[in-house]
């Protein structure tokens, strides 16, 4: 099991927030021609046709590393996503001061040509301030 991000608490009581119900168990990403999976961090619903999966990056250690780890860990699990039978949209959780501060300053021309789908959440209030689609 994938050790989790020190912010996903907070997503995730932000997600509830917000009437999701978050999976106990991550999203599993099949990779193709191998017994292995990738490890997406979070499943949630609202209702049976309603559904997400949400990488979690908190931001903390050496960012533009961080950054660089993010974008293609999020291309990858996407692309991944497209290819099996269900498909569900991705988005990358990350806290409101990564948006504001190296996401704004570096970011978001990639965010906006990948079309990366994006969960922005106050992690002191517990609550999204904004979704990126």
């Amino acid at each position: 099991m994938p050790v989790l991000d020190t912010c996903q608490p907070q997503i995730i009581r932000a997600l509830e927030k917000e009437n999701w119900k978050v999976s106990t168990s991550p999203f599993l990403i099949p990779l193709p021609s191998r017994r292995s999976r990738l490890i997406a961090d979070i499943k949630a619903s609202r209702g049976d046709e309603d559904i997400i999966v949400a990488e979690v990056k908190c931001f903390e250690r050496n960012i533009p590393d961080e950054l660089y780890t993010a974008i293609g860990q999020y291309l990858i699990y996407r692309d991944l996503i497209n290819k099996m039978e269900v498909i569900r949209p991705l988005y990358l959780a990350i806290p409101t001061t990564a948006y504001e501060g190296i996401f704004q300053e570096m970011a978001m021309g990639v965010i906006v040509t990948n079309q990366i789908k994006l969960i922005v959440v106050n992690l002191e209030l517990e609550e999204i301030t904004l979704w990126i689609q």
